[in-house]
This record gives C-alpha cells, sequence and structure tokens, in this order.
C-alpha cells in the first residue's frame, strides 16, 4: 500500500500543521512538522484500522506503537463540551459547530482518509485523532448523509477559548 499527497490537497492539509484560527486537530511539529513527514511515516508503518467509506474512500487509522503524542484532537461529543461554548461558523460553505475549551486534548493517534486509485491511495485529509465522518452533503446517497448528519449533531470541531473573537 502506498500512499500519495497531490499537490492539489497540500495547501488543506497544512491545516492542521502549526498553529492556526481554524478549529480542529493540530499535529505536533516536534513529531510531524510537515505534510511530507507524515507522508513517509504512514508509507512506512501499517495502520492499525481501516474503514471502507464507499466511493473508492478509505479511512485509515495509526497509532504509533509507543503510544506517543502525536497531537492535539480537535473533536468532541457534544455533551462533553459546556453548551454555553458552542457557537456556529461558516467555513467552505458548511456551518460548523464549534465547541470552545480552555484547551484541545491531546492525541496519540491519528486518521488519513484516501482515494484508491491505480497507483495508490491518494491523500484528501489527514488529521490527529480518531476517525470523524465527512461533512454531511445533499449529494451523498441517503443513507451516507444520513450518518454523516447524525455524527455532526452528536459532535462539535474543538477551538481553544483563547482564539474567541
Amino acid at each position: 500500500m502506498s500512499f500519495i499527497l497531490p499537490d492539489s490537497r497540500l495547501a488543506h492539509l497544512m491545516r492542521h500543521f502549526g498553529a492556526h484560527d481554524l478549529a480542529g486537530s493540530y499535529f505536533l511539529p516536534e513529531v510531524f512538522s510537515t505534510p511530507m513527514e507524515l507522508v513517509d511515516f504512514i508509507n512506512a508503518h501499517p495502520p492499525t484500522h481501516s474503514l471502507d467509506q464507499g466511493n473508492g474512500r478509505m479511512a485509515f487509522l495509526f497509532e504509533p506503537s509507543d503510544k506517543m503524542i502525536v497531537g492535539t484532537c480537535g473533536l468532541a461529543r457534544r455533551e462533553e463540551v459546556d453548551a454555553g461554548c458552542i457557537i456556529r461558523e461558516q467555513r467552505e460553505g458548511y456551518t460548523l459547530e464549534i465547541g470552545y475549551v480552555s484547551s484541545l486534548p491531546s492525541t496519540h493517534e491519528f486518521c488519513v482518509i484516501a482515494e484508491r486509485r491505480e497507483d495508490g491511495f491518494h491523500i484528501i485529509t489527514a488529521f490527529p485523532g480518531g476517525y470523524a465522518r465527512p461533512f454531511a452533503q445533499k449529494s451523498q446517497p441517503k443513507e451516507e448523509y444520513e450518518l454523516n448528519k447524525k455524527f455532526w449533531e452528536e459532535h462539535v470541531l474543538l477551538k481553544p477559548k483563547n482564539t474567541m473573537q
């Protein structure tokens, strides 16, 4: 199995490297300072789990064997976040619910979403933390749309309170 990072996905993947104003997960720079370091790692280590997402897409979960912290997790179940700290934000045409927390929890696992192609798996995105379903889109098959919608009704992205506007 070979993972390839298309140039067209690099900008999207960069949002999970370094400090940004966006909600979500971030890789620790001392673990993966660039997306290419991440690609080198996943090409040298087998995933601990994989999930078929349909349409040729797969989710691969990685957990380094020494349980090292790889980054911060930017996702939580809605009931784990104070309702008064959840707001709605627009991002890339989606209305997202963001839970503001004192700090993002650390994680020792990460997820890679990739599309199967003839020459290998083309990376769509990668982020620290466990599996997160895609955002619900009306263009998805009905069953997939309902699963994704339910997932995002039960979860929120996280953002540190010190970034509140």
